[in-house]
């Protein structure tokens, strides 16, 4: 014999699960509520997990949360680790970074380039690496085009740009090695 798929739900769960998927705001409890209701509706874990995108493994786990602990076993908990400092601060002055030409702040590049905001956050007493700069950019929507350093084009048309592309490469090398903003 089989085993039976799903799991029994009565009508007063399945109402307590629905009104805690409206309630959350959390993607993950809902997703986890959504597993339990799936497998009350006769589903399989595999079916539920591949509907959710999630492993038969964690449709188990909610399941078997649900069962012990009810609903409160499907609320998810506060993230370990240290709480981030810097990254709130940093939201704030971005933004507002961004606005002003970064020519302004002595640098020779007409448009901000992630290195540098995070430079001039460091000034500001937040020391940031640039990557995380990005995700930061990313979480609040903002895209930065990166700089090409080439001239398009064929060589006799653009030889004067090339040149200037040349010295600017070499003038701005020379300003970092000196500690030069």
């Amino acid at each position: 014999m089989g085993r039976k798929a799903g799991i029994e739900l009565s009508n007063v769960q399945r109402e307590q699960l629905t009104h805690f998927m409206n309630e959350t705001k959390d993607k993950r409890e809902y997703r986890a509520a959504l597993g339990v209701l799936l497998r009350g509706d006769g589903k399989s874990a595999k079916e539920a997990g591949r509907q959710l995108g999630v492993t038969i493994k964690q449709v188990f786990m909610w399941c078997r949360k649900y069962h012990t602990k009810g609903i409160d076993g499907l609320r998810m908990k506060k993230q370990p680790g240290r709480p981030a400092i810097y990254g709130d601060k940093a939201r704030k002055i971005i933004p507002e970074l961004l606005k002003k030409d970064p020519q302004a702040f002595g640098y020779l590049k007409g448009r901000w380039v992630l290195r540098d905001i995070a430079r001039e956050l460091k000034k500001e007493g937040i020391d940031l690496h640039y990557t995380s700069v990005h995700r930061i950019l990313s979480d609040l929507g903002i895209v930065l085009k990166s700089p090409k350093l080439r001239a398009p084009g064929s060589i006799r048309k653009n030889h004067r740009k090339r040149a200037e592309i040349r010295r600017y490469k070499r003038a701005a090398s020379a300003l970092l090695k000196k500690g030069s903003p």
